[in-house]
């Protein structure tokens, strides 16, 4: 034994020294770190197992180091259940509670389910130990909603009705602690944990006093096949209670199987059991030998008292004053009333420790989860101010492109109607009055012929600014007004071939944008009468990606330099008020090109 004691020592001191002696945490490698995991998890659990639950505790702290460096969450949380198991060996009800409540939360993070079922369950009885049993009930029903319809959920959700069975019967709720025994019993596919739950309906059945269905089920029990491999404490607790039923249904009984399971219990030291065994051997001999239920009761009395376990302490000595008189009844009683004192005094204490560990985790929550909404708010405000900053350049951005292009549509309609206005100015009232001098002229016996003729260009050219600047026949009718446009210039002399007019469907184009290409098409053609001498136009329509491009291109006779004036300069400007762009082609004897184009 001593030398099994020093090789845990060396083995625990040999792992210490690994995982402290790293420089840096960046400089171990998380391989390692998960074998000595498990080399400080066995050694962990044996110190625990062997009551040690102070030293498995301390060295939980490697445990803690190792999930922290590896950054793995579901490690982490099952070395917190680790710390919560070991102080509740401790009897330190409110510190294991914390830790458990620690591991449910990781594990909420990762959503298993399973696990966060089971961890639920610790707390809930922790919480029933403490003798809050509404709580416990709610902590179990909501284990019970992790729990997904799965055969490997059984064991757990046979567990969990398990503990609510147990909190309705010491609250005397019997018809619910049927319904959750039931339960239990229909969850799991574990034979032998069938057996606990069908004994803890049987102990339901004693308490109402409904002796004989409690008999059938020990004796169902008793007879299964399983009942040989179950736990020794409780296939012992269950001869001893079925003994003991049938004591209290009036049937007598053997005592001597009441001792056989004291033997029994004895040697596997449960003491827990001997204190029970030596209350029912007590109360059989009640009646037939004060002796005999006194030695008993002393024997349960020194037991409890030996093992600390203050509540079966004060059910002996109630046996003890049964069967003495005299001072010494005084002298239990006062013990009792004490014991009793310390028992309501510890529960209270132990339960409000408790309480303000639920209600400081809870409030720690609450302030986390404030803050995080906070740092949410802080975000999403930020992100709103950003939008809004973002949104503000956009519509300005929108509106600076929607101003201009509205004012470059204002603007070409106001040319339009200027160009009109003139237009039907020149012809109505300068036209008119050179017809009438040109009238007079003729008219005259003795007219100069010169000027005659200088009247008649003068009156030509005024009727061509007239007919440049005439108004144009926008929308459905469009393409038909420039068809027509095509036609007015062919003559025997030249003919104008348009390509591609219909797929483009310049009906569809904006107002401003037809008297734009319908004025640049007629300049092309005017000056191309005027000075081409060309014998063939062509002009093609195209669409590409919803940009109209056109080309106008004839076979004149060119130019040898070509220049930007008035007329040229006058379609520059018009196609520009639209957004658009235009080159202009030519050579001597090789014709004249202009391409434009904008978005249609």
């Amino acid at each position: 034994m001593k030398t099994r004691n020093k090789n845990l020592i060396l083995n625990l001191f040999i792992i210490t020294a690994l995982l402290y002696s790293c420089k840096g945490e960046e400089e171990i490698d998380g391989k390692i770190y998960y074998k000595e995991y498990r080399k400080v998890h066995l050694l962990t659990k044996e110190l625990s197992d062997r009551g040690e639950n102070d030293s498995a505790l301390f060295y939980t702290r490697n445990l803690l180091k190792i999930a922290v460096l590896n950054k793995d969450t579901l490690l982490l949380s099952n070395v917190y259940y680790k710390k919560g198991l070991y102080n509740k060996r401790q009897r330190k009800s409110d510190s294991a509670y914390y830790w458990f409540l620690k591991s449910t939360e990781i594990l909420k993070s990762i959503n298993d389910s399973l696990n966060i079922s089971k961890r639920l369950l610790s707390l809930a009885k922790i919480e029933h130990e403490n003798e809050l049993f509404l709580k416990s009930d709610s902590t179990s029903i909501r284990a019970l909603k992790y729990i997904e319809n799965s055969p490997s959920y059984g064991r757990t959700k046979g567990s969990i009705y398990n503990n609510l069975g147990i909190n309705s019967l010491i609250q005397n709720q019997y018809e619910e602690a049927f319904k959750y025994y039931n339960l239990a019993i229909k969850a799991t596919n574990d034979s032998l944990r069938k057996i606990r739950y069908m004994a803890n309906k049987a102990v339901v059945y004693k308490h109402i006093k409904k002796y004989n269905k409690a008999i059938s089920i020990y004796e169902e029990l008793i007879k299964n096949s399983f009942f040989n491999k179950i736990d020794l404490k409780l296939k012992f607790k269950i001869l001893d209670n079925y003994t003991y039923t049938k004591y209290l249904s009036g049937e007598k009984v053997d005592v001597n199987d009441f001792f056989k399971v004291q033997r029994l219990k004895d040697s596997i030291k449960d003491y827990e059991g001997l204190i029970t065994n030596y209350s029912y051997i007590s109360d059989c001999f009640d009646n037939q030998n004060s002796d005999k239920s006194l030695f008993y009761a002393q024997k349960m009395y020194n037991l409890s008292r030996e093992r600390k376990r203050p509540n079966d302490r004060i059910e002996a000595i109630d046996r003890i004053i049964k069967q003495i008189k005299g001072k010494e009844v005084r002298k239990y009683a006062i013990e009792r009333s004490f014991l009793k004192d310390s028992i309501i005094d510890a529960r209270r204490k132990s339960r409000n420790k408790l309480v303000k560990t639920i209600y400081n985790f809870d409030l720690l929550k609450e302030q986390k989860l404030k803050a995080e909404i906070k740092i949410e708010q802080q975000k999403s405000q930020k992100q709103l101010w950003i939008f809004t900053v973002i949104l503000t350049i956009l519509s300005s951005i929108v509106y600076f492109f929607y101003k201009r292009e509205k004012t470059k549509k204002e603007k070409a309609i106001e040319v339009y109607n200027t160009e009109t206005r003139l237009s039907k100015k020149i012809h109505d009232e300068l036209a008119n009055d050179v017809y009438a001098v040109m009238n007079t002229l003729q008219n005259k016996a003795e007219t100069d012929t010169k000027l005659l003729v200088r009247v008649e260009k003068i009156y030509a050219q005024t009727r061509d600014i007239s007919h440049e600047n005439s108004p144009v026949l926008t929308g459905e009718h469009f393409e038909s007004f420039l068809k027509q446009l095509f036609i007015d210039f062919t003559n025997d002399a030249c003919k104008v071939i348009h390509k591609g007019l219909k797929e483009v469907i310049v009906n569809e184009l904006p107002k401003e944008k037809q008297i734009v290409l319908y004025r640049v098409l007629r300049e092309l053609l005017v000056n191309m009468k005027k000075h081409s001498e060309a014998s063939l136009v062509l002009i093609t329509f195209s669409l590409s990606k919803k940009m109209l491009s056109v080309v106008y291109q004839d076979n004149g006779r060119g130019v040898k330099s070509l220049s930007i004036k008035n007329g040229l300069q006058n379609m520059e400007t018009r196609i520009k008020s639209v957004g658009g762009i235009i080159t202009f082609e030519s050579k001597q004897e090789k014709g004249f090109q202009a391409k434009f184009h904008f978005k249609k």
